[in-house]
């Protein structure tokens, strides 16, 4: 897959998700948790994929997730001056 491709699957990933879900955690923790349950999918589909239960879709799917939630994660970060 290239990478251009991979991006605009991110970007429309983020755009979608910007408008169903407006509002970001300001906890850390709990804004980190989005991510982390995204990348746990990922790792699901994958293992399921191994075991031929799901497709090579699923994947890339949870992938597109998981990128667009981590810069979602950095995007809603508020800088801190060297604490």
């Amino acid at each position: 897959m290239k990478i251009e491709a991979i991006l605009g699957l991110v970007m429309a990933e983020i755009n979608r998700a910007e408008k169903l879900h407006p509002v970001w955690p300001t906890d850390p923790v709990k804004a980190a948790a989005i991510p982390a349950e995204e990348a746990g999918e990922l790792l699901k589909a994958a293992n399921d994929y191994g075991e031929k239960r799901t497709s090579h879709q699923s994947m890339i799917t949870e992938a597109v997730h998981t990128a667009a939630s981590a810069i979602r994660f950095l995007k809603n970060l508020e800088e801190k001056n060297n604490e």
